[in-house]
């Protein structure tokens, strides 16, 4: 009887070790379980927040399919508190008695020459065209007589020919009567026709070379310097009309032997080119 008494008595020890053995484990899940309840409850508040401002931040279409624009109002910003401060110059001109920063110094303004005209200060006294003085031009004499030997050289009698070239004089009662303007349009027919396949004689070449300290010289007006024979088939003239637009160039080309105009051209020369040639 007294061991069956010990056996139960170690039987109910037992029985309340294990007891008090499972309170703090069944504490403990209580525990965990309320706190994974608010974890979850948390994130569903966190997804429901970020759905709302989804949301809101998402176009809104209205029933009849167009995109509803937002018209909440922004909220302003703050203003800035800035005051206009006065300069020194406002200073001094409130002052009376204020004294300029520089001081200045009246003097004569004077006009200077521009670069465009510098050929007109030292253009000659008396120039080729009788009228007011006009600006330059983009042209040059030679770009009119270019065009005047381009039309000759068209003629097939001029192929092969050889051409001597004069003087273009004014059209007067004389005909003797030369200009720079005829002289140095000669001139320039004598360089330009060459090009276009023409044949052009230089009558006036010396029968030799004079050499002297100021140049070797090959031309001369003196007659009695010059050949007698330079052989050839047709000469170049022509006449200077004065006109009211410029002056009007008549060229002709004219046979020595039959005296027949076999090529002939007209050309105008503004007054704003006929400014810029020197006699």
């Amino acid at each position: 009887m007294r061991n069956l008494g010990i056996i139960l008595l170690l039987t109910q020890l037992t029985a309340c070790s294990q007891l008090c053995d499972c309170q703090p484990a069944k504490t403990t899940g209580t525990n965990q379980s309320a706190t994974e309840n608010t974890a979850t409850s948390t994130i569903a508040e966190e997804m429901q927040a970020e759905s709302a401002a989804a949301a809101e931040n998402s176009p809104q279409v209205g029933s009849s399919g167009l995109e509803v624009v937002n018209t909440r109002p922004m909220q302003e910003a703050t203003p800035v508190n800035s005051t206009n401060e006065p300069s020194q110059f406002d200073q001094l001109l409130a002052d009376p008695n204020a004294k300029p920063i520089m001081q200045l110094t009246a003097g004569r303004l004077q006009r200077r020459v521009l670069p465009s005209e510098a050929g007109q200060v030292f253009a000659p006294e008396q120039p080729a065209s009788p009228y007011p003085q006009l600006q330059h031009s983009r042209k040059e004499l030679l770009d009119y007589a270019a065009q005047a030997a381009f039309k000759l050289a068209g003629f097939d009698a001029l192929r092969g020919a050889k051409v001597g070239v004069t003087s273009f004089v004014e059209f007067d009662p004389t005909l003797r009567q030369t200009t720079a303007v005829g002289n140095q349009f000669a001139e320039a027919m004598v360089s330009l026709l060459p090009q276009y396949g023409v044949d052009v004689i230089e009558y006036k070449l010396t029968r030799g070379i004079t050499i002297g300290p100021a140049g070797d010289l090959a031309l001369s007006r003196d007659v009695k310097e010059l050949q007698d024979n330079v052989g050839m088939d047709y000469i170049l003239t022509g006449t200077v009309v004065a006109t009211k637009r410029g002056l009007q160039i008549h060229s002709r080309v004219v046979s020595v032997s039959q005296h027949k105009v076999i090529a002939a051209t007209s050309t105008l020369i503004p007054h704003l080119v006929l400014q810029q040639i020197q006699p």
